[in-house]
């Protein structure tokens, strides 16, 4: 069966590449067209190197809707894109929810896909987070951006949703009801389904020896924009991160810092920042996070990031450096919105940062990680369960 896999950033990508990597093994996808709906997204998979080589070794393509500035050449290179959904059944797996809204013509053809061929749609709702997420703060979140009621959920119009765990915890973060008529299929956390690690394994070498050398820590990157909550009172992104090289700059000699940039970063921006700060021994990279985090001595945020997450279950130690308001600092009682996922938590403690860097970058030896891992934590996929799932609709 044929399969289009649309898809909105990296993250989603991240997410969902692995599942069809299982799909392709088991044998119920043949061709697969990765589509993104932004030509920006098209360049920056392409950057993404071992994302960009996985969809090659999953047996796919990768394209774009809308590359040109013309309209009515964007007309016929959508339909061109498109035309699998013309004439016969097509999986399609979309990574966000109304990924057609805004272009009638990719809603038609989904309809017509379904309707005509029988095609089945697949909306993917998995997040590859740990469940112990802080709700309190989630709440205080909604209440300084203004929203003081969560909306009940409705999704209509797919043959079947996917899920990280149970959709109760979902609902949980997302206080709210999810009303469905579409099968449920929890798939658990994908990124450690064996096909995909065993890809990230064998190729890791080739793609860390090219461009990084060790000792080094990983640093990865957000926006340089406001708050992260609108109408905090607390540094932008900017601040922060000028705050936090600047401790670092004084181990440029010593280690390597590896910085690799958030699909919404701004790299020209970043680029003055470093220069601003005379920051040496670093390298941008777009490698897969799970290679660099497998060897940096620690892992290092200063906005909160998913990758907190990945690097507490891949073994790495966790660092984060916050600058939440009063009242944020208040409802988390001094500790992180990532829950049991970070060894060293300072908020707007620069002296703190200082000794914790020291600690880390000048021991020789590995620094024992506080949080001990938890496989409880984790929803392991049951790839069988999973394929008898899909296999159930889509053959």
């Amino acid at each position: 069966m044929n399969c289009i896999v649309f898809f909105t950033s990296t993250y989603y990508l991240d997410d969902i590449l692995p599942l069809i990597f299982e799909l392709k093994k088991a044998n119920l996808i043949s061709s697969i067209v990765f589509i993104t709906t932004k030509k920006k997204w098209f360049y920056y998979i392409k950057q993404n190197v071992v994302l960009h080589d996985g969809i090659k070794a999953a047996g796919g393509e990768l394209t774009c809707l809308n590359k040109f500035k013309n309209r009515y050449l964007n007309l016929l290179n959508n339909i061109f894109v498109l035309r699998k959904l013309f004439y016969g059944k097509v999986l399609i797996i979309e990574t966000k929810i109304g990924i057609q809204e805004g272009s009638r013509l990719i809603s038609k053809v989904l309809s017509f896909n379904q309707k005509c061929w029988n095609g089945k749609r697949v909306l993917s709702k998995t997040r590859n987070w740990p469940t112990e997420m802080n709700f309190s703060f989630l709440e205080y979140c909604r209440s300084v951006v203004g929203r003081q009621e969560s909306i009940d959920e409705t999704t209509k119009g797919y043959d079947a949703i996917l899920y990280t765990r149970f959709p109760e915890g979902y609902e949980q973060g997302l206080n709210a009801k999810l009303i469905t008529n579409a099968k449920i299929i929890q798939v658990g956390y994908t990124r450690v389904m064996k096909e995909w690690t065993n890809f990230v394994d064998k190729n890791m070498e080739k793609y860390i020896s090219g461009e990084i050398t060790t000792p080094c820590f990983f640093f990865p990157l957000a926006v340089t924009g406001g708050a992260w909550i609108t109408g905090e009172r607390c540094a932008t992104g900017r601040e922060r991160l000028l705050k936090c090289l600047k401790v670092f700059k004084n181990y440029n000699s010593k280690i390597l810092t590896v910085f690799k940039p958030h699909h919404k970063t701004d790299v020209s921006e970043f680029n003055e920042i470093l220069e601003s700060v005379n920051y040496t021994n670093y390298v941008i990279s777009y490698l897969y996070p799970a290679m660099l985090i497998k060897i940096a001595k620690f892992t290092f945020v200063c906005s909160p990031s998913t990758l907190v997450w990945e690097a507490y279950y891949n073994g790495c130690t966790t660092v984060e450096y916050a600058d939440y308001d009063e009242r944020g600092d208040q409802v988390l009682k001094g500790e992180t919105i990532h829950t049991g996922c970070v060894d060293y938590f300072i908020n707007r403690d620069m002296n703190k940062l200082e000794q914790v860097a020291e600690m880390l970058i000048s021991n020789n030896k590995d620094v024992k990680r506080i949080h001990k891992r938890h496989e409880e934590k984790i929803p392991i996929p049951n790839i069988q369960e999973i394929i008898m799932n899909f296999r159930g609709f889509v053959l």
